[in-house]
């Protein structure tokens, strides 16, 4: 339960120091006085989203901190998973820094806003002014089933599992559309890489090779004639070049005895006579190959022309980087072919996640459904506490036919208040003071069954007077037989029936106004109710009217 609440340079709030006791605690002030300040600070504590703004004096930070008594025996392991130590008591802390970032801590260690706001679930149950319109949502309808039935750590796991299943169909859909983009260029590159294939390109000099070629076969008669004088000179069997270098060496051979350079010289003759012959053998080879051939010359133009065309169409400068086009195109074409094993391998997952979604739902469904009728007998029975003699109260589940967020489960709150009408959607045919006892039956049943430590009430009993406020104190006050209830008031007749009783009230000096709260002793609670009755100016008659309501009340 909570045992201590401080808060400092929130809002109107300098400094409040608050200390909570077990059972029925009411908190009452006028209107503007600040009562729904001290409950935005207690929903930062529960992980609502500050800015700088709440601040108020920003040359410092804001602290909020709350300490609560006794863990409840389900918080050994989030305790252990969020590697926090586990105490006997809880200490929430929330700091909001001048620039607008904000810290939150459990027990002194530092944590995120989803595990603060994890642990004040299992702490606080606050149920605020606009928590009536939440009863139009499906997702609180289902939660408050889920706590009457517990089945709220079964809710848990399918989620994960269905949000896990969106997350496959996500990226599934994902990859299908990248596959779909790809497919439609797919032909085109398959295509480009057919072409290439089948020019079946050689190693990265071909292009030279076959240009030289074509030279040689474009001008072979110019070639034949002057490579056949060529070899006249070099090789003639009469007189040549290789001839007259023979016979140079065999003189030059002959003088090396009295011919110091004799031998050096030779060799070089040697050497000379050698490069003449691999000369002479050359031009005989080359004299071959400049055959006069037409049909050879367009073989090989056309093949100079078709890698010609491939170069210029890829707009690139050689085979070599034509070839590293050719992978470009494969590797696309391989990422086609990749994208749909992965797409065959995330539809075998995410049909076998969605088994498991659907086995989870239906299970799901089945012990909500064991539920309804106790649920619905409870708030019947409280709502006939509470004044509304003919009260009907109904659980509708229109089922879907796939599963969603909330399972295969659609829920429905039917009511009604009168013989003669039909039970309807409670959103449609509640009225406010209706809507607030309503929220009293679902909240107590709620409370039962979830063992939340702290219950807190914001005006619930809005819309209600008289006979009917006195039931909502009585219920409210043997709830607090089990929990520790505190709620925010404007109806004398709760406001009598608290255990302890705090009054919010705003002073101003000189500078600014300021919110403050004090726990009244029994002559201040006394002028509390009593102006609550009467209003600002206390009569004789609104004290004896307070003082009888705290005698019966109590």
């Amino acid at each position: 339960m909570l045992i201590s609440l401080s808060i400092k340079n929130y809002l109107l709030i300098d400094s409040i120091d608050l200390n909570f006791k077990t059972g029925f605690s009411v908190i009452t002030g006028e209107t503007g006085a600040g009562k729904s300040i001290i409950l935005g600070a207690i929903s930062l504590l529960l992980g609502k989203r500050a800015d700088a703004e709440i601040i108020f004096d920003k040359s410092k930070k804001c602290i909020i901190e709350a300490t609560f008594e006794g863990s409840p025996n389900n918080m050994h392991d989030f305790f252990a998973e969020n590697d926090i130590d586990f105490e006997t008591n809880i200490i929430l802390r929330r700091e909001i820094l001048p620039e607008g970032k904000s810290r939150a801590f459990i027990n002194d260690t530092p944590v995120n806003l989803t595990v603060l706001k994890n642990i004040g679930e299992n702490l606080i149950d606050l149920h605020s002014q606009h928590e009536n319109l939440a009863l139009g949502l499906m997702s609180y309808r289902t939660q408050i089933v889920d706590i009457a039935a517990h089945t709220t750590d079964s809710y848990k796991k399918y989620q994960n599992k269905y949000k896990e299943y969106i997350n496959l169909n996500s990226e599934l859909k994902g990859l299908q559309d990248k596959l779909s983009s790809l497919l439609k260029e797919a032909d085109y590159f398959k295509y480009q890489t057919e072409q290439i294939e089948n020019a079946q390109l050689g190693d990265d000099a071909e292009l030279d090779y076959l240009e030289e070629q074509s030279s040689m076969l474009e001008n072979a008669t110019e070639i034949k004639t002057g490579l056949s004088n060529a070899l006249q000179t070099l090789g003639a069997e009469q007189i040549s070049a290789e001839a007259l270098l023979i016979e140079t060496k065999s003189i030059i051979s002959k003088l090396s005895s009295k011919y110091k350079q004799g031998n050096s010289i030779s060799e070089r003759l040697e050497s000379v006579i050698i490069e003449v012959r691999d000369i002479i053998s050359q031009l005989n080879e080359d004299m071959d190959k400049a055959e006069i051939n037409p049909a050879l010359l367009d073989k090989i133009n056309l093949r100079i022309d078709l890698i010609n065309k491939l170069l210029l169409k890829h707009n690139v400068k050689n085979i070599y980087e034509l070839k590293l086009k050719y992978e470009e195109f494969r590797k696309y074409l391989n990422n086609a072919d990749e994208i749909e094993k992965q797409i065959e391998t995330l539809t075998h997952k995410r049909d076998s996640v969605y088994l498991e979604i659907v086995s989870q739902a239906k299970e799901l469904s089945g012990q909500r459904f064991g539920s309804f009728k106790t649920l619905e007998t409870k708030i019947t029975g409280l709502l006939k506490e509470l004044g509304i003699s003919h009260a009907i109260f109904e659980i509708h589940n229109n089922l879907s036919l796939e599963p969603n967020i909330q399972g295969f489960d659609n829920l429905s709150f039917l009511f009604s208040a009168n013989k003669s009408v039909a039970p309807a959607p409670i959103e449609k045919i509640a009225s406010g003071g209706e809507y607030s006892r309503l929220m009293l039956a679902l909240k107590s049943v709620v409370a039962e069954a979830a063992a939340i430590p702290t219950i807190i009430f914001d005006e619930i009993d809005t819309g209600v007077s008289g006979e009917i406020a006195s039931k909502m104190s009585k219920i409210m006050h043997n709830l607090s037989r089990n929990f520790q209830v505190i709620s925010i008031t404007h109806l004398p007749q709760i406001a009598a029936i608290g255990t302890y009783h705090y009054k919010v009230y705003k002073h101003t000096d000189k500078n600014r106004s300021y919110t403050n709260i004090k726990l009244l002793d029994n002559e201040e609670r006394l002028n509390e109710i009593a102006s609550m009755i009467s209003g600002e100016k206390l009569s004789i008659q609104a004290i004896e009217n307070a003082k009888i309501l705290l005698k019966e009340q109590n």
